[in-house]
């Protein structure tokens, strides 16, 4: 591998031999960039247009097993391109690095802002830079986008390849995304966000769009939620936000002109589930949440202990 000052880790977990519109859609911009593109994807079969595709836009293709998220992508790269020979230092091929950027496929693109980003983030006098950043569990820099400068790199290395790739996906957030702003904390390397919103930032997407960040997450659009997450929506008060018409939305705030509409993806619920979806939601919201606040509210009074969280005010 050559030597790279800018490497941008794309990870990005697909089914079938295609590449989705809005994949391609990144990966075509960042490859516009004098950031050298790498795809990491689960190993399967690619059909020869998205091979072309891949080619032509000489994006490095890494196919690796599925399994710890995107983190357990970046590390299975990023440990391989460490090892390899070089000439340049004991991190092998990435010895020469000055700029890291690793991002997901769980944010869907639709406006080119990739060189806005760029630029914003080397004004920063920080040295990890993400689009956002949020305070549940502990204040951290969301892990879908992060642009790392050279002091940031010894301690994203480290926290990658000390700690185990996760199974499940909240444990993938706790130890690695929310452990990775510890690390860099603990290791003195300064951080900051480009978009910061009124709103946690899994609630304040329109609000994101209407700062012109272009970008939205994939499960807003495809009502990807699991049982947990729809109850954390409505105990934080934003029920209405589980059914908002985010395609709508972002096509109203002006697609980018090679954004094909119909790569916005879709609602993976059938209506039918949709409709009962809406029931139980409801009526969680009206009755069930009110009386599970109250009995939590009345067991931590009864216990002395002090309940902290803005869903029980």
């Amino acid at each position: 591998m050559a030597a790279y000052k800018k490497v941008a880790l794309y990870a990005s977990y697909q089914t079938g031999d295609t590449l989705p519109g809005y994949v391609r859609f990144a990966l075509s911009h960042l490859a516009q960039t004098d950031f050298h593109v790498v795809l990491l994807t689960n190993e399967r079969p690619l059909s020869e247009e998205s091979l072309k595709f891949i080619a032509d836009n000489d994006i490095e293709l890494f196919l690796t097993q599925n399994h710890g998220f995107d983190f357990g992508m970046w590390h299975r790269y990023l440990q391989l391109k460490v090892q390899s020979p070089a000439s340049n230092g004991s991190l092998g091929a990435m010895g020469s690095l000055d700029r890291l950027l690793v991002l997901n496929d769980s944010i869907v693109y639709f406006q080119d802002n990739f060189a806005k980003f760029f630029a914003e983030a080397e004004k920063r006098e920080a040295d990890v830079v993400s689009l956002t950043q949020s305070g549940e569990i502990t204040p951290h820099l969301q892990s879908f986008f992060l642009y790392m400068k050279q002091p940031a790199l010894g301690a994203f290395f480290m926290h990658l390849f000390e700690t185990p790739e996760q199974e499940d996906f909240e444990s993938t957030v706790r130890l690695m995304e929310v452990g990775l702003s510890e690390k860099f904390a603990e290791a003195e390397v300064s951080m900051d966000s480009i978009y910061r919103t009124k709103d946690k930032p899994l609630f304040a997407s329109q609000e994101l769009i209407e700062q012109g960040a272009g970008f939205i997450k994939r499960k807003l659009l495809q009502r990807r939620f699991t049982f947990s997450e729809k109850k954390h929506f409505i105990r934080m008060g934003y029920k209405k936000l589980l059914n908002v018409d985010y395609a709508g939305i972002i096509k109203s705030a002006g697609l980018a002109p090679d954004f094909d509409e119909t790569w916005i993806p879709t609602p993976i619920d059938s209506s039918l589930k949709h409709g009962a979806d809406l029931v139980w939601e409801g009526a969680f919201d009206k009755v069930g949440w009110p009386l599970l606040r109250t009995a939590i509210k009345a067991k931590y009074k009864m216990l002395g202990k002090t309940l902290e969280g803005d869903e029980y005010r």
